[in-house]
């Protein structure tokens, strides 16, 4: 019972920061149509999102190792959740600019606290990180189930969303165990070839997963013009969930690396044959192999680090890999500015890097 309520805590506080940048994905439509945005301003939300996660997520992961989790996540739900409630309370596109680039240098603690506390208390490594990381597919499909309510009433979405990171503040204030590593830090160990190499893999993975979760319905109405976008985007939804099953059992069987690899490769091939066939429910596919490689590679990070530094690895990884998170939804847009199939190409590039990468680990 134990195990359960810590899992279930680190799953709530990584599917909620996940939840707040995955939504501008849905939420994007709305607002580009209310303040007539173009799709550069569209991606730029996100690209200043990741500036702050990226700049920030070492320190955070270094600071969790060192002082623990508790801490690290009272600030961030804290000053998240007001930076959040500015949406609702000022809606306008700089506010939510501003309010989505200050969060990225809170949010971004959340999750490696997340991990810190599953590399701790959990076993095996690999089953409960493609579990922990089950929250990014449960936020799209969440979104995908609710992307015609958001039509009308996203500024509630974001009110419901501060709301609950207070919650999560209040909750953390009850904890007892800080979760702090037992062993000295060697820092050393977080730049070895094989860490690096997999952060590179993960770099084009971050590309993948939030340039698709970012373009992909903005891509369905305002671009293609498929029929139904709500309907193929929850079906694609539906495919991220179920990634789950491949990301935690699969690397069991055949390893880790061999199932990123495959991920990858059948990524690209249902990216095109999606927008070449207008085949909605290849959709879910697209969504299985858009996420199924990011908790075996993030628990290849993990090992070659050791538990003590699980933290600070994925600090460290995601300060890296997150540069193709920043850059991904503004380049995507900058390709669609002169086609939109440009923009699929664009796309497909940190899949086909990140495939190339990983034979070299």
């Amino acid at each position: 019972m134990q195990s359960i309520k810590i899992f279930a805590y680190s799953w709530i506080i990584t599917f909620l920061q996940l939840l707040f940048r995955s939504a501008w994905g849905v939420i994007s439509v709305p607002v580009a149509m209310q303040f007539h945005l173009t799709s550069v301003q569209i991606g730029l939300v996100l690209t200043s999102f990741y500036v702050g996660y990226v700049i920030s997520s070492t320190p955070w992961g270094l600071f969790i190792d060192l002082h623990g989790v508790k801490y690290a996540i009272l600030i961030s739900s804290l000053v998240s959740s007001i930076l959040i409630l500015l949406i609702f309370l000022f809606p306008s596109y700089d506010i939510i600019l501003l309010s989505y680039l200050l969060s990225g240098f809170i949010v971004s603690a959340l999750f490696p606290s997340s991990v810190k506390i599953v590399s701790v208390k959990l076993s095996p490594l690999y089953f409960y990180l493609g579990m922990l990381e089950s929250s990014a597919p449960f936020a799209v499909l969440l979104l995908g189930l609710i992307s015609g309510l958001l039509y009308n009433y996203w500024r509630i979405f974001y009110l419901l969303l501060s709301i609950s990171l207070l919650s999560v503040f209040f909750i953390t204030l009850s904890m007892k165990d800080d979760y702090v590593s037992g062993k000295r830090r060697e820092t050393k160990v977080l730049f070895t070839r094989s860490i690096l190499l997999s952060i590179l893999v993960r770099s084009g993975e971050m590309w993948v997963s939030w340039g698709t979760t970012a373009w992909l319905f903005p891509f369905l109405v305002l671009y293609f013009h498929f029929c139904n976008s709500s309907l193929i985007f929850l079906i694609f939804s539906l495919g991220l969930v179920s990634s789950t099953v491949v990301s935690s059992k699969l690397p069991g069987l055949i390893g880790e690396k061999k199932v990123v690899q495959i991920s990858l490769l059948l990524y690209v091939l249902f990216l095109f044959l999606l927008f070449l066939s207008r085949i909605g429910w290849l959709s879910f596919f697209l969504g299985i192999f858009s996420f199924s490689f990011r908790s075996p590679t993030d628990t290849l990070i993990v090992k070659f680090a050791g538990k003590e530094n699980s933290s600070s690895s994925i600090g460290l990884a995601n300060t890296i890999s997150q540069i193709g998170s920043l850059l991904a939804p503004i380049s995507i847009g900058f390709a669609v500015n002169l086609s939109p199939f440009l923009g699929i190409l664009t796309l497909s590039a940190g899949a086909l890097l990140s495939l190339a990468v990983s034979f070299l680990i």
